[in-house]
Order: C-alpha cells, then sequence, then structure tokens
C-alpha cells in the first residue's frame, strides 16, 4: 500500500497520500489511522479489510489505543495523550495501599542490591512482576521520568526482595 515502516518503531507505518502524512499504528488486533482528510482514512481501512476482514471502526476527537486515551482537537490542531487510567490501574492492582508522594521516581539506593532482604512470597513476586511490566509500558509512553527506576526493577523480576518490594512502592 506504499507505507513505510518506521525505523524508530516498528509498529508504525507511514505513507505521503495527497500530499499529506498517512499513519498506522498496530499492535495484534488494535489499529490507529490518521490523516488529515477522513477519506483517506476510510479508503485505508477498505483496502486492510480487503486482506483481513471487517474491522471495527470508531471515529471522532477522543479515541482509547492501548491504555492511552488521545484527544484531538481540530480547533487548536493539537492531540493530547495520557495514560491516567493506566497509572490508576497500576496503583490499584498494587498489593499495598499507596499513600505517599515522592519528589523522585527511584530511592538514592536504586542500583544497590541488599543481598540479605528477604525474598517475596509468590503472590507479592508475581504482583512485582505484573506492575513492573506494566509501569515499564507506562514510562516508554508517557512518564519516562521513571525509565532509570523500571529498567533496573525489570532485573529483578526473577527473584525480588522485599528491598526491591519498597523500591517499586517508591515509584508508585
Amino acid at each position: 500500500m506504499g507505507f513505510e515502516v518506521n525505523p524508530y518503531d516498528m509498529c508504525v507505518a507511514n505513507a505521503v497520500i495527497n500530499g499529506k502524512q498517512c499513519t498506522i499504528c498496530w499492535y495484534v488486533d488494535d489499529n490507529m489511522i490518521s490523516h488529515m482528510d477522513k477519506n483517506v482514512v476510510s479508503d485505508t481501512i477498505k483496502q486492510i479489510e480487503e486482506k483481513f476482514g471487517k474491522m471495527t471502526v470508531s471515529r471522532g476527537e477522543e479515541h482509547d489505543f492501548l491504555g492511552m486515551k488521545i484527544t484531538m482537537s481540530k480547533k487548536s490542531n493539537t492531540a493530547k495523550i495520557n495514560m491516567k487510567e493506566s497509572i490508576k490501574e497500576a496503583l490499584s492492582d498494587f498489593l499495598e495501599d499507596v499513600v505517599k508522594n515522592a519528589a523522585t521516581p527511584a530511592t538514592r539506593y536504586l542500583f544497590h542490591v541488599k543481598e540479605d532482604s528477604p525474598l517475596l512470597d509468590k503472590a507479592r513476586a508475581e504482583n512485582f512482576h505484573r506492575i513492573a511490566a506494566k509501569l515499564l509500558y507506562i514510562s516508554r509512553r508517557c512518564r519516562l521520568d521513571i525509565q532509570t527506576a523500571l529498567g533496573y526493577l525489570t532485573t529483578r523480576v526473577s527473584c525480588p526482595n522485599e528491598d526491591d518490594w519498597a523500591k517499586l512502592r517508591w515509584v508508585l
């Protein structure tokens, strides 16, 4: 169809159609197509459906795509993306109440491993892994400030200990 895969994200492809950029983003069976001309979007959808089958299509100024709420404004020619619901979900899924705020997403001792810290039980270890993965995804999309902490904590998911749990709670 003339699209070129984006070199920075292999799930994004772009093409210039009628002098304007058309972008397709996908992940498994979730897709998003954008172009200034709604007829170009319709034609692109039709071509994709001819190859892969019928899709559910939503149009308008607000969309949920992979945990991101995307709000577009023709008036101001802007798009806003937030992941507040995904962040709230991570907080509510964590097996402990998070009741404090932190000035930074990581403790001073982030990279220090306390070898004598007790390992987490199975339920908390699985929760640690799930929340770390969820936050890692969030960090790549909208919370770049937590990437260093999550980059480290994801190295601890195979055998997290109480100290790692405290560091994850600090991020939250």
